[in-house]
């Protein structure tokens, strides 16, 4: 199986509601399961088991957008991330997408 980027998963990310439903699954799955994984790593792992590979940066935005931005969830972000996020756009600086 050849691993997506993460230019790929987040289009599909947008457009699946199946592949949002499996992402939020697997991400119970492994925050239940007794791993000490904060909310992004648990995504971006759950991402990977799905065959997307999704940097750091990519992984943390997709989930500040998802819970909304405080200004503890921008930490860690590039400037050009927090400004998407804060300006709401669509667009991913950190995938180019």
């Amino acid at each position: 199986m050849s691993v997506k980027d993460a230019k790929q998963f987040f289009s599909d990310f947008a457009n699946s509601e199946a592949l949002r439903s499996g992402i939020l699954e697997e991400m119970n799955r492994l925050r239940d399961g007794g791993e000490a994984l904060e909310t992004w790593q648990a995504g971006q792992k759950a991402a990977l088991a799905l065959g997307y590979e999704v940097p750091d940066e990519v992984a943390k935005t997709i989930i500040v957008r998802l819970q909304g931005p405080g200004a503890e969830a921008l930490e860690g972000l590039s400037e050009d991330e927090i400004k998407a996020v804060v300006s709401g756009e669509s667009r991913l600086p950190a995938c180019n997408c």
